[in-house]
């Protein structure tokens, strides 16, 4: 067939006649598409590198001044928002009574009342051991038992002086019966009863070396020679001077028993703090490896005399020692309460206020809410929390309790 049928197949328009290179080249050429597809992509990526590097650039700074307080001569001004930084807190100068506390350090031991040492008391071997250091003993609880051929001799002279009283006896008895009956004369009677005595005094001489030698009577005791040490008091062993086996003369200490409940702190006291001092003051302990730790006691004693050498005089105090919370020979902080030193109304602060700028006790005054000023002060006698104040200061005012550190930073800044 001669005639050309037309056909379009996807957007392409189709004849009959065979395509040639040239017919193709120019179809492409009449498909703008592809050049404009191109072009947006382009754009796209244009657009898009714009936006992250505008992304990317760093925003502008807000310039924020600096919260600092002000140094002003002796004044120092400040911001609400530094003095709820620093937590300040003011406290009025007061009129009020003063109880000095005076401070020492001392050392505990061990209270001699309640104190025993046990001795062997004659020469002997060490038989057996019942109790050693650190245990706990009732009063007359076994401790040890000796062997001593003194004490058996003692034991053995008081049985057979007894034995010879018990024969004098029976012919004094005799002797009387028949001086009744008229079969023996009164001499007689009078020598049975002579021997009966003399036995009698023999015995309780005999008796009392034993109870010399032993602390026992050595009557009713079976085993001859034993000696058995036991505890005078309740308390608990802190030494021990004898072991199994060991021989021991008599003047040996075999135990050393104390009662941990009753302490004493014994404080050496300058002589110019003495005079404020009297029995029965209060006083507070803190040992040294724990400051937290407050134990209360009383002043039991106080020394008559100085040492020469310390200008010192020794004061002791009486500690119930009930929670075991001292040792004897632990080092503690007291702190006494003066009530023989206590003053009438003087004017005092907080000791939490004082603070010391170049070697001078000074304190800051307020003079409003976000104003202070530094004022020296001259300082008297002080108790536990408060501080009397001689010069620098009057009743009414204000001082700061809280922050007086970060106040004094301001002024080296």
């Amino acid at each position: 067939m001669t005639s050309a049928r037309a056909q379009r197949d996807g957007g392409i328009e189709m004849t009959g006649e065979p395509e040639t290179p040239a017919t193709t080249t120019q179809t492409r050429r009449n498909k703008p598409w592809p050049k404009f597809a191109w072009l947006g992509g382009a754009a796209l990526l244009v657009g898009g590198l714009v936006l992250v590097f505008n992304s990317s650039e760093p925003e502008a700074s807000v310039t924020v001044a600096p919260d600092v307080p002000r140094v002003e001569g002796e004044r120092i001004a400040f911001s609400d928002t530094f003095a709820k930084r620093i937590g300040l807190e003011t406290a009025e100068v007061r009129l009020g009574p003063l109880t000095p506390v005076i401070s020492v350090v001392g050392t505990v031991a061990l209270d001699p009342e309640h104190l025993a040492a046990v001795g062997t008391r004659l020469r002997g071997l060490v038989r057996s051991m019942h109790k050693f250091e650190g245990d706990d003993v009732k009063k007359g609880e076994l401790l040890a038992e000796i062997d001593s051929a003194e004490l058996g001799e003692a034991q053995a002279s008081v049985r057979m002086l007894g034995a010879q009283r018990d024969a004098a006896k029976m012919n004094a008895e005799r002797e009387q019966q028949l001086l009744e009956r008229q079969l023996s004369t009164a001499r007689e009677a009078e020598v049975a009863m002579a021997e009966l005595k003399k036995y009698d005094a023999l015995q309780k001489a005999a008796q009392q070396r034993v109870r010399a030698l032993s602390g026992q009577s050595g009557e009713g005791n079976p085993a001859l020679g034993r000696y058995s040490l036991r505890s005078p008091i309740d308390g608990t062993i802190i030494d021990r001077g004898i072991s199994t086996g060991q021989s021991v003369e008599a003047d040996l200490v075999a135990f050393r028993i104390a009662n941990l409940d009753y302490l004493w702190v014994e404080l050496a006291v300058f002589e110019r703090s003495l005079n404020g001092i009297q029995v029965d003051d209060k006083v507070y302990l803190s040992p040294l490896s724990d400051p937290n730790l407050r134990i209360e006691g009383r002043v039991e004693h106080i020394g008559a005399q100085i040492n020469p050498d310390t200008r010192s005089a020794d004061v002791r105090i009486e500690i119930d020692n009930r929670s075991r919370s001292l040792r004897p020979g632990q080092a503690v902080t007291a702190e006494i309460h003066a009530s023989k030193a206590a003053t009438g109304p003087v004017l005092v602060i907080p000791t939490s206020a004082v603070t010391v700028v170049d070697g001078q006790p000074t304190v800051f005054v307020s003079e409003g809410p976000t104003t202070v000023r530094t004022v020296p002060v001259q300082l008297g006698q002080a108790s536990e929390n408060e501080q009397q104040v001689l010069s620098g200061l009057k009743e009414g005012q204000r001082v700061v309790v809280k922050g007086v550190f970060a106040l004094k930073s301001e002024l080296f800044r």
